[in-house]
């Protein structure tokens, strides 16, 4: 299941990819949290929780993203470096800023429990 469309990724999420990339990357994004989630998500009935989920997928399909471009960390042109950094981003590992990007909306929703039930 698919858990954010491209107008929720447009309108609420404000995100900025292509129509086609979303696609793509938002059933990448609901299988990830699905796996992080241990397909919890299929149970729950709170709206506020799956509004949470929706804008879980939408950045983890940005991290996705980000993670197939890669980090730009210098710029050349006619002579002139530039370098751009992003905080501490450079340094987390693709695995990590999908985790980051999920624990951000998920945390405190009790999905990402690894625990014994």
């Amino acid at each position: 299941m698919i858990y954010a469309d491209f107008s929720y990724y447009k309108d609420t999420y404000c995100g900025e990819m292509a129509e086609g990339d979303f696609k793509r990357l938002s059933r990448q994004a609901s299988a990830y949290l699905d796996s992080v989630t241990f397909d919890r998500i299929a149970a729950v009935t709170d709206e506020k929780i799956m509004e949470k989920v929706r804008a879980a997928c939408c950045a983890v399909a940005d991290a996705i993203l980000l993670n197939e471009n890669g980090v730009v960390s210098q710029e050349s042109n006619d002579g002139v470096s530039v370098i751009y950094t992003r905080g501490a981003s450079n340094t987390l590992t693709d695995e990590e800023r999908l985790y980051q990007a999920a624990v951000l909306y998920l945390g405190n929703t009790g999905l990402l429990y690894r625990g014994a039930e």
